[in-house]
């Protein structure tokens, strides 16, 4: 009986363990806090950067050269940016779940705008004006997040 016991209760803890399984990392405030600062300075640093980028123009109109490195540069900053996001993402584990996912969802925004803009999608098509519109409120709900400092 004490042996079917024992199985009963190494079963249940088993099947407990597996739905909720513990964690190994507990973040203190300031842990959090520190996280979500890193996380606020780089999506300010990679706005600023994809907006430097993809806002240039061409100083010599009409300069097919000018105008490939314009582009380049342009889809380099968003895919760039959203690859730097994702790895300030996984270098601070503290950072709290609502940050993270905005954070998230905004660098793989990026990264679909440049892989979209590689595959030959114009800015204002059907791919790339819902991934621009959605990018947009991302960075708002981002921006709202990170003001909550």
């Amino acid at each position: 009986m004490v042996a079917l016991a024992l199985a009963v209760i190494g079963i249940v803890l088993a099947i407990l363990g597996w739905f909720h399984p513990s964690t190994s990392q507990k973040f203190n405030d300031d842990q959090r806090t520190q996280a979500k600062g890193n996380i606020c300075n780089a999506q300010s640093v990679v706005r600023q950067g994809t907006q430097f980028n993809t806002n240039l123009q061409n100083p010599v109109p009409g300069d097919l050269a000018g105008d490939l490195a314009v582009g380049t540069n342009a889809r380099l900053s968003l895919f760039a940016g959203g690859s730097y996001l994702n790895q300030i993402l996984a270098d601070n584990p503290a950072t709290p779940a609502d940050v993270a996912q905005a954070v998230g969802d905004m660098a793989d925004t990026l990264e679909a705008l440049s892989i979209n803009y590689l595959a030959g999608h114009a800015p204002e098509d059907e791919v790339q004006q819902p991934l621009r519109d959605q990018l947009r409120g991302q960075i708002d709900v981002l921006d709202n997040l990170c003001q909550q400092q």
